[in-house]
């Protein structure tokens, strides 16, 4: 698939805590401690009686609808067969790999077509990037280190149902990181202006490379990196720019996120027309695949 109930006390605690709880003492600890505070004060999206309804239908998706990703991770739910079983989402198998890479999917269980659903980056929405960290590694959903996550875009995408990948860091990709550590972004600010080459695999030309922007972050148990990633397409929109339109340029996203050899995680994006001034023959891309070892 492209693209046992498992869930104790640590993991209910870890994805059933809302964002907006973190935003003061906790999440200010944590990023004062190293230092890259900064820019961080509107990391996380405000409360609205709108999006604390839950997912909206017309812009979400119908529990009635008949995606196949949906229609699975609703029958391994209710009858607990999923590979893990949480009251927000499961973890399912990911993409059949030719080598058996070891790969898993952790899928709402909210109806949410995809990163492009604003309900996501809203504080009454679980933390899915923090429980899929969780779960890489708790068997029997086991994911080699380095631990990769990663959500495709609109039009990458094979199911219209979120799912995030969780699958080993390509070991070009995790070594072109580490020695570009100095072009990474440290606050959400400067993510955007940031540019980073990363080689990953393409399934017709081999390994290439393409252009990403980075940020370093210390974790994100605390943090909703959607919220963040729109935070940061506002701000790529220039003065002027609105949430409302960082909003429709959600569809078009990727991101990932790859463990830092020397603390700290990486949060990567790109979208298909991402360039670098430096770097102009380099092209963006939509999807979470390259980085990630699923294919072949």
């Amino acid at each position: 698939m492209r693209d046992s109930d498992r869930a104790n006390d640590e993991a209910s605690e870890l994805t059933r805590r809302r964002f907006i709880q973190f935003s003061s003492l906790a999440g200010t600890s944590v990023l004062a401690g190293v230092g890259i505070l900064s820019g961080a004060e509107h990391a996380l999206a405000a409360p609205s009686l709108e999006l604390a309804k839950g997912p909206d239908p017309k812009e979400c998706g119908k529990i009635g609808d008949s995606d196949s990703l949906w229609r699975l991770s609703q029958k391994c739910h209710s009858n607990n067969t999923c590979r893990q079983n949480h009251a927000d989402y499961v973890v399912m198998g990911g993409t059949k790999s030719k080598k058996k890479y070891a790969n898993y999917i952790l899928v709402p269980t909210q109806r949410i077509s995809g990163i492009e659903c604003s309900w996501i980056c809203g504080s009454s929405a679980p933390n899915y990037w923090s429980a899929a960290n969780y779960y890489a590694t708790k068997p029997p959903t086991v994911v080699p280190a380095p631990v990769g996550l990663g959500i495709n875009s609109k039009q990458a995408r094979g199911f219209n149902q979120l799912h995030i990948h969780m699958a080993r860091a390509r070991w070009e990709s995790w070594h072109d990181l580490a020695a570009q550590d100095n072009l990474a972004a440290r606050t959400v600010a400067n993510w955007a202006n940031s540019r980073v080459s990363i080689r990953g695999l393409s399934q017709n030309l081999g390994i290439i490379p393409h252009t990403y922007r980075v940020l370093i972050w210390p974790g994100f148990h605390h943090d909703n990196l959607f919220a963040m990633l729109r935070t940061m397409l506002k701000r790529s929109l220039g003065h002027g720019g609105t949430t409302a339109q960082a909003q429709a340029l959600m569809q078009y996203q990727t991101l990932i996120v790859i463990p830092r050899a020397a603390g700290g995680y990486y949060i990567i994006n790109s979208e298909k027309g991402l360039k670098d001034p430096n770097n102009p023959q380099l092209a963006g891309t939509d999807t979470c695949d390259p980085l990630l070892l699923m294919h072949p």
